[in-house]
């Protein structure tokens, strides 16, 4: 037996795929325009803590790097194959063709046209919905290296240090230690913002702002999000 989730988003052969992908777009609920700078922050299943002070630098430390969301595409039981079409339903029957209706009017075309668009609107939800994760614990100075590097282009890491000193270190002393500093530039590699030449690192690597990186920086501003968040 199929279960109820692969019946539903199987709306027609492969094109239920297509289907399953354009209706988590178009049913995804808008997003906040602001993000809590303090509190919200998730290490985990049942942990989340207050963003203040140390405790936001010991988030950067245990927060994951980037995760591509696991879709779940329409998929049968061990053994079961999936049919070319899902079972009779007068339940699912109205909805279903109401959302075929608003797929063939937004994406015209063939149905490869249709899939290429639906990918590509899943992975910009999920693009920017890492960016949120990025932005609830990413501090100001950060955000200024990372305007730096777009400015400037690449820096050494010991630029990199002297905007650590400058912008984290003098103003937030009580937060921040002279050590800090591998993880304070570590969480923007670690959330793939930045990244270093191949090798062991030393002042003179050089580190490089990603597209990625460059795509947060467009995310700050197209969300009209605060470029001047404490730390």
């Amino acid at each position: 037996m199929i279960s109820d989730a692969a019946q539903v988003a199987a709306v027609y052969t492969s094109g239920g795929v297509v289907a399953f992908l354009l209706a988590a777009a178009f049913f995804r609920q808008p997003l906040a325009r602001a993000i809590d700078r303090w509190k919200g922050a998730n290490l985990g299943k049942d942990r989340s803590i207050d963003l203040s002070g140390t405790a936001q630098v010991e988030a950067q430390k245990n927060a994951p790097p980037p995760e591509t969301e696991r879709l779940p595409v329409p998929a049968p039981e061990p053994g079961a194959p999936l049919p070319a079409l899902p079972p009779p339903s007068p339940v699912y029957a109205p909805i279903e063709a109401d959302l075929r209706r608003r797929i063939e009017q937004a994406v015209p075309g063939p149905l490869d046209v249709q899939m290429a668009w639906a990918v590509r609107i899943a992975v910009a939800a999920q693009v920017e919905a890492n960016h949120e994760q990025t932005y609830r614990l990413i501090f100001g100075s950060q955000i200024h290296a990372l305007k730096q590097l777009n400015t400037l282009g690449p820096l050494t890491l010991r630029q990199a240090r002297e905007i650590f000193n400058i912008t984290a270190l003098r103003n937030y002393p009580e937060t921040f230690k002279d050590d800090d500093f591998p993880a304070w530039s570590g969480y923007l590699v670690n959330r793939g913002l930045v990244t270093l030449e191949p090798g062991d690192p030393t002042d003179d690597t050089k580190a490089f702002l990603t597209p990625l990186g460059k795509d947060f920086l467009h995310f700050l501003v197209g969300r009209g999000l605060p470029e001047y968040k404490w730390g």
